[in-house]
């Protein structure tokens, strides 16, 4: 299981014995590991607004304060009697020393390295093959911190079963991890069509439907192989290994360097705007093959391939 920790951060490790009586009684959760890391920016790659490749939407943190990332793993004491663990996010909390009552969290990472607003929260099932089997619950949440802050606690649960983790704050201001470093991309194909048909189906009726460019240009077809380069899902198990995108994830620059209109992702039947793809895998990683649509003149020249806002591939029209 991947730490998500590529650059400058403070990892502390847990045992046990090192958590109060009364927290280990009253919460099932322990400490295992706790990474921390602190940004001035935060790329927002919600898709409401910006384009993702050429005019990507940061969220500031502000000369008085830096984001702070906390991603904490614990381990859970399930039982006969304990066969679940959920924590709502209202009782996920960063506690500063002084204060009177914790901190809310402002967003999570899910899958890296896409921020999203709100906040995280547990929700784990014990195994059905415990006790030869267990699994661990996991907190990937970012707060809004003073800047000159060196400590905090991280509050989980609520107050009859809250366990309390030390946070050290001293360390240096870094980056997200960027999205080039999650996956490989390759052209498979590329080509232009005039219109695109649509086979869509609803309660078992069929809806067909046509698009075509009304403003000039082609629809331009890309296809390209999306090869993993980690696990991204950040509740992922020890030994589980998953990956999430959009199609809309892909886009494309012109000979230009304009971004082209992004039209949606073939499904097979229909193209969507928003669709998800997915890929899990043990040993070795599983491509993904997709294809979207565009709108462009498919002029001559050389067009490059953006994930998220990270340059990925190009290729040449002739």
């Amino acid at each position: 299981m991947p730490s998500f920790s590529h650059a400058l951060g403070a990892t502390l490790l847990f045992a046990a014995s090192t958590l109060s009586g009364a927290a280990m009684a009253q919460s099932p959760l322990s400490a295992a590991s706790v990474t921390v890391q602190r940004y001035d920016a935060l790329p927002n790659f919600s898709g409401d607004s910006g384009i993702f490749c050429c005019a990507t939407h940061i969220q500031q943190s502000g000369p008085d304060a830096d984001f702070v990332h906390v991603r904490a793993v614990f381990d859970v004491a399930f039982s006969e009697t304990i066969d679940r663990v959920q924590v709502n996010s209202a009782d996920v909390l960063m506690l500063f020393p002084g204060a009177e009552e914790g901190q809310r969290a402002v967003g999570r990472f899910d899958h890296m390295p896409v921020f999203e607003f709100g906040s995280p929260s547990i929700f784990v099932n014990r195994p059905r093959d415990w006790p030869e089997e267990t699994a661990q619950a996991f907190i990937d949440g970012v707060w809004i911190v003073p800047a000159g802050q060196t400590s905090a606690t991280l509050q989980v649960g609520p107050a009859d079963a809250r366990i309390d983790v030390p946070l050290d704050l001293t360390m240096p201001v870094t980056t997200v991890m960027p999205p080039r470093m999650t996956v490989a991309v390759e052209v498979t194909g590329f080509g232009a069509v005039d219109t695109i048909t649509l086979d869509d189906r609803y309660n078992g009726q069929d809806m067909p439907g046509v698009l075509e460019p009304g403003i000039g240009g082609r629809f331009l077809r890309l296809s390209v192989s999306v090869t993993p380069r980690m696990s991204t899902a950040t509740d992922a198990q020890t030994g589980e290994n998953r990956f999430l995108m959009y199609g809309n994830y892909i886009r494309i620059t012109g000979p230009d360097g304009v971004p082209l209109p992004f039209v949606g992702t073939d499904t097979g039947r229909s193209v969507r705007t928003r669709w998800s793809v997915s890929s899990t895998w043990e040993n070795e990683t599983r491509p993904i093959e997709l294809s979207n649509y565009y709108i462009g003149t498919a002029e001559p020249g050389r067009y490059s391939i953006y994930y998220l806002s990270d340059k990925v591939a190009e290729f040449i029209v002739e």
